[in-house]
C-alpha cells in the first residue's frame, strides 16, 4: 500500500506544478524540474502514510480473525457433556 500512496501523491504533486507553471507561463524545462522536485518530495510522506495505513489495516484484519476464532473455540452453552 505504501507504493501505491507514494505513486498518487507523487504523480498528484507533478500534475498540481505542472498546471501551476503552465499557468504562471514558466518555461518548459523550469516546468518539468519544479514538477519532477514536487513528485519525489510528495512521495515520500505517500509511502510513509500508505505504509502506516497497512499496519492499521493488517492489525485490524488481524483482531477481527482473532476474535471469531475465539468466539468459535469458546464452548457454547446448552450442551451437556455427562450425557
Amino acid at each position: 500500500m505504501g507504493r501505491s500512496f507514494a505513486a498518487c501523491l507523487g504523480c498528484i504533486a507533478m500534475l498540481t506544478q505542472i498546471i501551476a507553471g503552465f499557468v504562471v507561463g514558466m518555461d518548459t524545462e523550469t516546468i518539468l524540474v519544479r514538477s519532477v522536485v514536487a513528485m519525489v518530495v510528495a512521495a515520500f510522506p505517500g509511502w510513509i502514510i500508505g505504509h502506516m495505513a497497512d499496519a492499521v489495516v493488517r492489525e485490524s484484519i488481524e483482531a477481527q480473525y482473532r476474535r471469531q476464532i475465539e468466539q468459535l473455540k469458546a464452548p457454547t452453552g446448552g450442551e451437556s457433556s455427562t450425557a
